[in-house]
């Protein structure tokens, strides 16, 4: 009877300690802001390699903020999560309570309505020019979608805007794609850098039918996919993927 008591009571606190790691790392702290940040899809003054790795959305990220301001960066080295996030756009929501649900969104790039001109060029040559046509189209993208921030209104609003809320993505040499988004504290309902939870939703956004409809009438008249990236016919990029993390703000 004593046996069974001790060993009730040990995997008592076996089950809290275990509950007590995975609450501490789902609140894991963000990191200080690096000197002098910049939102313009280089990764150059973010410490390597990012924080986290999610493999659900195959994306590397970090977020971290300063007494203004949170940033996020992620980098996507999947090429199927490129290829899904250059068609629908990755969400980032962030709700201030901590909660897991629902919060502040943002959807960038949105590059449906982004055109480079680009050739029409043999299949061999495609490849070569794929990466430079892709940084063309991050680089002409003239809106975001937002929902539920203070004091700005629901929808499509410039990139370049005067709310204070940044988005920058660009290729990397290596091949990555990256991604790098500012959202002002104010936005959020923030107003101190108290030990606080904030919950965050990366969610990579599935390609849409009309994409695959799109492929597949290229694909009958003979023709190559339209740029930038190309299609596969895999079931999964009809569907999106996604997380939620929770980090307490920095303070420095």
């Amino acid at each position: 009877m004593k046996m069974n008591r001790a060993l009730t009571t040990g995997a008592g606190i076996i089950a809290g300690l275990l509950l007590f790691v995975k609450a501490s790392a789902q609140d894991e702290p963000n990191k200080w802001a690096p000197a002098n940040i910049k939102v313009d899809g280089q990764a150059t003054e973010w410490p390597k390699p990012l924080q986290f790795y999610n493999n659900e959305t195959k994306l590397f990220y970090t977020i971290a903020n300063d007494q203004d301001n949170i940033y996020v960066i992620v980098s996507v080295p999947d090429p199927k999560s490129q290829m899904k996030i250059m068609r629908s756009g990755l969400t980032l929501s962030v709700n201030a309570t901590g909660k897991k649900k629902g919060g502040a969104s943002i959807t960038f790039p949105l590059t449906e309505n982004v055109s480079t001109g680009a050739p029409d060029v043999p299949e061999a040559s495609r490849a070569l020019i794929a990466g430079e046509l892709k940084k063309q189209v991050l680089a002409n993208v003239k809106e975001i979608k937002v929902s539920g921030f203070e004091g700005i209104p629901d929808g499509n609003i410039p990139v370049r805007n005067t709310f204070g809320i940044q988005t920058a993505g660009t290729y990397e040499a290596a091949g990555n794609l990256v991604l790098e988004v500012a959202i002002p504290l104010k936005t959020l309902g923030v107003t101190s850098l108290a030990s606080q939870a904030i919950a965050y939703h990366f969610k990579v956004n599935a390609m849409k039918r009309e994409d695959k409809k799109e492929m597949e009438a290229k694909r009958a008249k003979g023709q190559a996919a339209p740029m930038p990236g190309e299609y596969e016919d895999n079931f999964a990029m009809y569907y999106s993927a996604d997380f939620w993390t929770r980090q307490t703000l920095a303070s420095h």
